[in-house]
C-alpha cells in the first residue's frame, strides 16, 4: 500500500474522530440536561450535602422538644426526617410504610405541632413541595402558617415525593417522604 495513502486514510481518521468529539460537545451543550436541578429539602444538593449534620441536629431538636404530625388525607406522619432520601424507588414500592399516601385528584394536609406538654404551637413555618420524581413540571408549593389544612390536586399516577422545611422559631428541619399516588 502506497504510503501517501497511508497517511491519508491517518489524517482523515483523525479529523473524524476530532468532528465526533466537536459534534458530541455541540449536541450536549444543547440539551437539557443539568437544567431540572434536584431540590431536595428545598435546597440545592450542594447545601445539603455541606450542612446534611446541621439539619440532622435540627431535626433531632425538632422531634425531642415537639410532637409534630403531618397529615396527608388522614395518613399520619409522626415526626420529620430525611430517612426517604436514601431509598431507591423500589424499596418504597415495597414497603408497607408511608405508601400511597397521595391519590389522584384532591389531597389535604395539615400540620399539627405541639409542645411535649400538648401546648399547640401555631406560629410556625412550613414550606412544602410535593414533586413528581422525574421532573419539576406537576410541582405542589404549600406554604403554612397554622395548623389549617391546606387542599391542592394531582394530575399523575406514580412515584412523588414530598419535601420540605418547618420553622419553629429559630429552628429549622428538614424532611422528605417519598410516596406514591394512585
Amino acid at each position: 500500500m502506497n504510503k501517501y495513502l497511508l497517511y491519508t486514510i491517518f489524517v482523515l481518521k483523525f479529523l473524524l474522530g476530532l468532528g465526533f468529539i466537536i459534534w458530541t460537545i455541540y449536541v450536549t451543550i444543547g440539551s437539557d440536561v443539568g437544567e431540572d436541578e434536584d431540590n431536595s429539602l428545598l435546597s440545592t444538593y450542594h447545601k445539603v450535602d455541606d450542612n446534611f449534620n446541621n439539619i440532622s441536629k435540627a431535626n433531632n431538636f425538632l422531634n425531642t422538644n415537639y410532637d409534630i404530625k403531618l397529615v396527608f388525607n388522614n395518613h399520619t406522619i409522626n415526626g420529620i426526617d430525611t430517612k426517604d432520601m436514601f431509598y431507591s424507588q423500589r424499596v418504597i414500592q415495597n414497603r408497607n410504610t408511608r405508601k400511597s399516601i397521595l391519590k389522584m385528584g384532591s389531597n389535604s394536609l395539615k400540620i399539627d405541632i405541639k409542645t411535649k406538654n400538648g401546648k399547640p404551637i401555631d406560629n410556625f413555618q412550613a414550606n412544602i413541595v410535593v414533586t413528581k420524581t422525574t421532573n419539576h413540571l406537576y410541582d405542589k408549593a404549600l406554604n403554612l402558617n397554622s395548623s389549617e389544612t391546606q387542599i391542592f390536586h394531582i394530575q399523575n399516577k406514580g412515584a412523588w415525593n414530598i419535601t420540605g422545611n418547618i420553622t419553629i422559631g429559630k429552628t429549622t428541619g428538614a424532611f422528605m417522604i417519598k410516596t406514591d399516588a394512585k
